[in-house]
């Protein structure tokens, strides 16, 4: 019977074989975390419904959904984000595009990164997509838009209020806001404009670091390392929540929207909350709900989303899209698999290459 007694030579190879299992497993999983921060899918491969599904809430019902301002590129659901107080996940809308660009492909010419998922990598991204803007927002801020993203739901809540969670960030923060540059955004419940602070519209004009403070995170020191929030925007709000009083049982639709002024571009965005779409319970609310606790006032930051969120909506990568982003535990576990299989082969090279030795030594 063949023994192996491996030689200093031998335990030196098996060593390497091993060693390199283990770092392609821990350069793989390294670079796996790096990509996993924020899971981007937009409406290229997600629909409108399913995306709208993960935002609601504690006694709400959804009639129906669609983008009706904008490309798929700028609307998507997301899931994974890290900003600091974070909506973790939900749906977001942007005057830029929400995935980096494919460079093969040839409608992918407006835009070069993500207007959403960091690092800020410079301080004017920017999806100039020649796009028309928002009647509503237009109205709102009297002023022309342009590159609007615009979601409108039709809902049913239980109770007689509706309130909404949202967030919103912008790349004209930290220098053209000074400017005059306020993107527009809003969210409109039957018409009537949801997202106040103290009575004027919520934007960049309102929230800032010179206004409502503590409603605002800044961002244009993210390319340091140890300061980045993980966003390509170079500022953002904490959660807000608006509340509005609607009439229970009846069909309520809600406009969210964002859009360039002045000029289409800098990219600015909105975020909607996973089950932030939330209502009081009705006279008979759903047996099968869990009631949330919902922030009240318009600039009430939260600590994160209401519960019941369900992460990433439905939906499947179109083929030859770049519509998702993001990590994958089937990548993670290839790459556990792929460092184990790299070892045993370093471990099976030793012991083939010394039977052999030992064959040839008999055979002589």
């Amino acid at each position: 019977m063949f023994r192996f007694h491996p030689t200093r030579a031998d335990r030196r190879v098996l060593a390497a074989g091993v060693a390199v299992g283990i770092f392609a497993s821990v350069s793989t999983l390294a670079a796996t975390a790096a990509l996993a921060a924020t899971d981007v899918q937009t409406f290229e491969s997600a629909t409108a419904e399913s995306a709208a599904q993960s935002l609601l809430g504690a006694h709400v019902t959804l009639v129906s959904a669609s983008l009706t301002h904008g490309r798929p590129v700028q609307a998507a659901a997301f899931s994974g984000a890290t900003l600091d107080p974070a909506i973790a996940s939900g749906v977001a809308l942007s005057t830029g595009a929400l995935r980096d660009a494919d460079p093969t492909s040839a409608a992918d010419v407006d835009f070069t990164h993500s207007a959403l998922t960091g690092p800020n990598s410079k301080l004017t991204t920017t999806g100039d997509l020649g796009g028309a803007g928002s009647q509503e927002l237009a109205t709102l801020v009297g002023a022309t838009t342009y590159d609007a993203a615009q979601l409108a739901l039709t809902v049913v809540p239980e109770g007689d209020t509706l309130s909404i969670v949202y967030q919103f960030g912008s790349e004209e923060y930290g220098v053209w806001a000074a400017k005059d540059y306020n993107d527009a955004i809003g969210i409109f419940v039957d018409g009537q404009l949801c997202s106040t602070v103290e009575g004027q519209p919520a934007g960049i004009a309102t929230i800032n670091e010179g206004a409502q403070a503590a409603s605002y995170v800044s961002n244009v020191d993210g390319r340091n390392p140890g300061t980045a929030h993980d966003t390509e925007m170079n500022g953002f709000t904490t959660a807000l929540t608006c509340t509005t009083k609607v009439t229970p049982g009846a069909e309520t639709t809600i406009v969210a929207a964002v859009a360039d002024t002045v000029d289409g571009q800098l990219d600015t965005t909105l975020l909607l909350a996973g089950a932030g779409i939330s209502s009081t319970p009705g006279a008979n609310p759903t047996p099968t709900e869990t009631p949330t606790a919902t922030p009240t006032g318009t600039t009430t930051p939260i600590a994160g989303i209401p519960a019941g969120s369900t992460g990433d909506p439905a939906g499947t990568k179109a083929s030859g899209a770049l519509a998702r982003t993001g990590g994958d535990s089937t990548v993670i576990a290839g790459a556990v698999l792929a460092g184990v299989a790299l070892a045993a082969a370093g471990t099976g090279l030793v012991v083939r290459n010394r039977r052999r030795a030992a064959e040839a030594v008999e055979s002589e």
